[in-house]
């Protein structure tokens, strides 16, 4: 079985942490394992692997390659807006309430 840096780390914290507050634990534990080195380990006691689980940052990635993307797409597809002014005779009349309007429709009427 092979552990993480940080897994093997955190089973050292742990084991430091009982062999400080137990002297006999260590002769103990010797004892144990030679009696049962050559035994299988119970299958009721075998820890089964959990799913694959995505790291958080490559989540975050993609969602934000997702947003940028959907945001380009939306760029691409809406229909492009005209906000070039209109010649009315002599003067400069703007479409819209702002200058602008959606290509292919008209301007609102006052």
């Amino acid at each position: 079985m092979s552990l993480s840096a940080s897994e093997a780390r955190t089973l050292t914290r742990i084991e430091r942490a009982l062999l400080s507050r137990d002297p006999r634990l260590r002769s103990l534990f010797s004892t144990f394992t030679r009696l049962t080195w050559q035994e299988a380990m119970p299958a009721r006691e075998q820890l089964r692997r959990r799913g694959w689980r995505p790291q958080p940052g490559v989540v975050i990635a993609i969602a934000l390659a997702l947003a940028v993307a959907m945001v380009v797409v939306g760029a691409i597809a809406s229909p492009p807006r005209t906000c070039a002014p209109l010649r009315t005779g002599s003067a400069l009349v703007q479409m819209g309430s702002h200058g602008c309007t959606a290509a292919g429709t008209s301007a609102p009427t006052r």
